[in-house]
């Protein structure tokens, strides 16, 4: 978040996370001089409500963490969090899909197996479950090393 500020000054941001790493994220970003230039918001996806009032929301490493119920749910409630024509970017992780990449493939797949939850799933199934959500215009924008992270936009549709 801090490279995103400083690449973008004129934006207002807002951080939603668990309070233990929100209470972390508070100390380090003040120490950046950037707590007055984002929000924090303490909670759960899981128990609470998402924050309102955001053009678009990022997902970074968030879902191959989570089983399919998990993400669909997390998927809903960024969609009701959004405003017409808000913007959802995913980037984590993916699997290769119909064309598996084994360095990312089998690496995350011992990571969630050792995890006891979630996998890795390819952007197409991920767009497939943003879709369900009822976004709409996915997109997979250039990963230069997707074995590390891919990415998944996506619009609230208006």
């Amino acid at each position: 978040m801090q490279e995103v500020a400083a690449q973008y000054p004129g934006l207002s941001l807002t951080l939603f996370d668990l309070p233990e790493v929100i209470s972390s994220a508070q100390t380090r970003l003040e120490s950046l001089d950037l707590g007055a230039r984002i929000a924090l918001s303490r909670g759960s996806f899981r128990d609470d409500a998402l924050p309102v009032g955001c053009d678009a929301i990022s997902l970074v490493r968030v879902l191959y963490d989570h089983d399919d119920a998990s993400v669909r749910a997390l998927l809903a409630k960024v969609h009701a969090a959004l405003p017409p024509d808000g913007r959802l970017i995913i980037a984590e992780p993916m699997a290769g899909g119909a064309r598996p990449a084994p360095e990312g493939d089998v690496y995350f797949a011992f990571y969630t197996m050792a995890m006891g939850t979630g996998r890795a799933r390819s952007p197409e199934r991920i767009a497939e479950m943003c879709r369900e959500a009822g976004f709409q215009d996915v997109k997979f924008p250039f990963a230069p090393r997707p074995y590390v992270a891919s990415a998944v936009c996506c619009v609230k549709s208006a």
